[in-house]
């Protein structure tokens, strides 16, 4: 590199100063990195015209620094001569990204200088000490982050918390309490430490605000929307008369404490945390802890749930229904129909999607509202589909019901085998042919199939779930009536006016295998279907 100088001939030289974690940024380090370069910048008689600062942030490959960014935009405009750091380190910890910087530095005539390793880059030698250093440097950040990953997953296994303690929750020291919730918010504040500050407590406020978030979402009549709104008026109480509304914690250095929005409610709905358990998303390879991704492992919490299991999957389960179905538009409640998703064109085998005019509401073939293809399939009201689609279920979950009332499990399996005996004499004997046997075997087969206990077990558990829904589907919701049809049905085709065809889900299979044996002979709505009309 050569040094190049001022019109008076003195050399102009920039600093560079940097520390990684946020607790240094108060510490002494950028001081003393500060006091050294301005030290060596006079023992060499060499004007220091700035110091840049990257306080906080790494100088791992990839990362976003921006007073570094802008030293080197400065060097090509040609703004100083030389650059000083107090260590290699502090400058690039990526051997790759050291060099290639350096032959940055080097194209616009700027030096580089090194206090702590007092070398000169600009010999072989010093070349090739900055080699060995630069790959020192690197090997330590690997080092480093193999560290990092194992002391994360030990923690994991313990079940501790990594990362910022989410909304809920808080390290319960209360006597030294930073939390943005802390200091007139939380009734706990500067009292007897609640915790030992390594097991996340529920934060005595925000725990209220979570279970009410998940009790009104799992129910299914409430969009992210207007929870967010309800709980911008939720005043908790804290006894003697005293009440608080309640608020989000905001996130440190970017938001303040405040009302509560959509995005807040529907990231509150995807923690599993909130039911005892710890996700390890695990570390990425620039060594970062993995946000936003699926848990490669799910493992018990030491912290207390805030959400039984059972209500957290129905809030999942909302989700999913909810997925690509507003709630709300312009402040009014969505119609949802039951059958999106599930009912198809006989015809084109286009999506029938949910209509209204006026107070009336239809399904229309997704085809022709896209003029993607002309279709004879007319618009259909959606009630009388719907009516059709619960008959049919209502069918097929009475035959079910009929069968397992009126004979005993035992003497079903006992009469199986008595025929099956039957045949296989007869069989023996002459008196059968092979065909005809086989066609015996094959439904004594499924008689056997039909009657094994864990089977017959997920039938009544099955039959529990769906006769009363059924029974009172006019007292359903719309977003209810949508569930349990998702419970029985994968997909249903319609011809006309008229359901022609039912593809049934995997969970309500064991209701119609018995009866799906006598009518796949003469069924033309494909593999595992079942034609419901002639």
């Amino acid at each position: 590199m050569t040094q190049g100088k001022t019109r008076s001939g003195t050399c102009r030289a920039v600093g560079y100063r940097r520390v990684s974690m946020p607790d240094q940024v108060n510490g002494h380090s950028l001081d003393a990195q500060e006091t050294n370069i301005r030290r060596y910048s006079d023992e060499h008689n060499w004007q220091l015209v700035e110091i840049y600062v990257d306080a906080g942030i790494s100088a791992k490959k990839g990362s976003r620094r921006p007073a570094f960014e802008r030293l080197l935009r400065d060097a090509k405009d040609g703004k100083y001569d030389v650059v000083i750091v107090d260590k290699i380190d502090r400058f690039y910890r990526h051997l790759g990204g050291l060099l290639t910087t350096l032959d940055q530095l080097n194209s616009c005539g700027v030096s580089f200088a090194s206090v702590q390793e007092k070398l000169d880059f600009t010999t072989p030698w010093g070349k090739l000490m900055l080699t060995v250093l630069g790959m020192l440097a690197e090997i330590y950040i690997d080092n480093l982050r193999q560290e990092t990953r194992k002391g994360k997953i030990q923690r994991a296994r313990k079940g501790l918390w990594l990362g910022a303690i989410p909304f809920g929750y808080c390290n319960g020291i209360c006597s030294r309490c930073t939390d943005p919730n802390g200091d007139g918010y939380c009734p706990n504040f500067g009292q007897a430490d609640k915790g030992n500050g390594k097991v996340m407590v529920p934060h005595p406020i925000e725990s209220q605000v979570v279970k009410r978030v998940y009790e009104q979402y799992a129910g299914g009549c409430m969009s992210q929307r207007l929870i967010a709104d309800d709980l911008n008026i939720f005043q908790i109480p804290l006894g003697n008369g005293i009440n608080i509304p309640a608020r989000q914690k905001g996130a440190p250095g970017r938001s303040i404490p405040g009302p509560f929005g959509r995005d807040v409610i529907r990231d509150m709905l995807k923690r599993v945390a909130y039911t005892g358990k710890l996700p390890y998303q695990g570390v990425a390879e620039d060594g970062r802890h993995r946000k936003r991704c699926a848990p490669l492992e799910l493992f018990q919490g030491s912290h207390l749930p805030l959400v039984d299991e059972a209500t957290f999957q129905r809030a999942q389960e909302v989700r999913i229904l909810n997925d690509r179905n507003p709630r709300v538009n312009n402040g009014h409640l969505v119609r949802i129909y039951p059958l999106t998703g599930i009912l198809y064109c006989g015809y084109c085998g286009g999506h029938m999607r949910g209509v209204s005019a006026g107070p009336r509401y239809y399904y229309k073939d997704g085809n022709q509202l896209d003029h993607t293809c002309e279709c004879p399939q007319p618009i259909v009201r959606a009630q009388a589909i719907e009516q059709s689609v619960v008959k049919w279920l209502q069918s097929v979950v009475s035959i079910a019901s009929d069968e397992m009332d009126a004979q005993d499990l035992q003497s079903q399996a006992l009469g199986v085998e008595q025929r099956y005996e039957r045949a296989r004499e007869l069989y023996l004997s002459g008196e059968l042919d092979r065909p005809e046997y086989e066609t015996e075997k094959n439904r004594l087969d499924i008689e056997k199939d039909r009657l094994r206990f864990s089977e017959f077990s997920a039938k009544i558990a099955l039959l529990d779930v769906m006769r009363p829904q059924l029974d009172g589907w006019s007292e359903l919701s719309q977003f209810e009536r949508k569930r349990l049809l998702r419970l029985a049905i994968e997909t249903a085709y319609l011809r006309k006016n008229a359901l022609a065809a039912v593809q049934p889900s995997v969970a309500f299979l064991p209701l119609i295998q018995h009866q799906l044996y006598y009518t796949q002979a003469g069924c033309s709505s494909g593999e595992g279907g079942i034609r419901t009309r002639g």
